[in-house]
């Protein structure tokens, strides 16, 4: 059954210029990704009083012809239902909120309805999710890859995801969120059809091997992440012979790592020091002390040039078991310490976001870490 209550969630004129705008961009050619090409670049000379398109994420019914499904924000975030007139009524969505049967610009008769779309509504989303567009689905991304993980805000960083893909051509999209509901619904909105790791919602912290061991043993699907880098400042640093003597003897009992948390010796909050002299204050209080000395006889007095010898002798030990280096952000991490980062990686890494970090910086650390 079709809503139609007092006030409408967006104009009704509105609605009917975004339907002419789509069906220009589509024609009568199946659904493409040049279609949403080109509805974003129209949408750079368009704006619409009563909401903002979300142009990525056009898609077609495939079970009903001239139908379509684009995401907008209005004062709230709805699905709107774009049909020709002469199309057959859709089930997919039961009791949208009509927004009119109109003519749109260039006489077209549509069709515009609205169906509430935010992060909670569970039954939209899966809808979308099975019977519109299985490709915004997460895909594993292997571990030849660079990771960016967002902990919060999902819609947000799938907007940076696609800056960083369309400037690097590098699908970073990673999401440490709980709530999975809601990153579908950011991957939904943004269209982000080129896969996306969901590490961090099945993937379980194990501190030792034993842990490790019982970790495999309770769920054969458990992706699992290797935790050495201890307790803040009271763990010594991670060291690549660590890393091969425990991926070798798990490897040895058929268990795969996904990723191994390391301890570079960072301290929350606190910038990397790039000079020796800096150098010296940082490390005390801490187990650390043996990086002064490798610092000045093996990098001549240069820090991050150690960081990165350190970290690549690291990442190419893990990278021999098909594991990948995770390291834990922080608001403390500059430019130079993710430059060193990311060519001691040779751009293979999962970096997880503190939450300080807000996801707006995703495309801007991408470009330092990418090696």
């Amino acid at each position: 059954m079709i809503q139609v209550p007092l006030t409408l969630p967006i104009r009704a004129a509105d609605g009917a210029a975004l339907a002419d705008l789509v069906f220009q961009v589509t024609g009568r050619s199946p659904m493409s990704e040049a279609a949403r090409h080109q509805l974003a670049a129209r949408l750079t000379s368009v704006s619409f009083a009563s909401f903002v398109v979300k142009p990525w994420s056009l898609v077609a019914d495939p079970g009903a012809p001239q139908t379509f499904y684009v995401a907008i924000e209005g004062k709230d975030p709805w699905l709107l239902h774009i049909a020709s007139a002469n199309s057959p009524a859709s089930a997919l969505f039961p009791k949208p909120i009509l927004i009119g049967r109109m003519r749109t610009p260039s006489g077209v008769e549509v069709v515009v309805n609205a169906i509430p779309f935010g992060p909670g509504d569970e039954a939209a989303i899966t809808t979308y999710l099975e019977s519109l567009d299985r490709a915004v689905k997460p895909r594993p991304q292997g571990t030849q890859s660079l990771f960016v993980a967002a902990v919060g805000n999902p819609d947000g960083a799938f907007g940076q995801y696609r800056a960083v893909l369309r400037k690097y051509g590098l699908n970073v999209a990673a999401l440490e969120v709980e709530n999975t509901q809601e990153v579908a619904w950011g991957a939904v909105r943004n269209g982000w059809r080129e896969g996306y790791s969901a590490m961090g919602v099945t993937r379980l912290a194990a501190a030792d091997l034993d842990a490790v061991r019982t970790a495999r043993s309770a769920s054969s699907l458990m992706d699992i992440n290797w935790d050495l880098a201890g307790p803040g400042l009271t763990s010594g640093l991670t060291t690549a012979e660590e890393i091969r003597v425990g991926l070798r003897a798990l490897r040895d009992e058929n268990i795969a790592v996904q990723a191994v948390t390391v301890n570079l010796g960072t301290k929350p909050g606190e910038a990397y020091p790039e000079t020796m002299e800096a150098l010296g204050a940082y490390l005390e209080g801490t187990p650390w002390g043996e990086l002064a000395g490798r610092v000045e006889w093996q990098a001549k007095g240069k820090p991050l040039t150690e960081l990165r010898e350190r970290v690549k002798e690291m990442q190419e030990t893990a990278r021999q078991f098909g594991a990948l280096l995770r390291v834990m952000g922080d608001p403390g991490h500059g430019e130079g310490f993710l430059e060193a980062l990311g060519a001691g990686c040779a751009g293979r890494l999962y970096y997880r976001l503190h939450p300080e970090q807000p996801v707006e910086r995703i495309a801007e650390m991408a470009g330092l870490l990418r090696g």
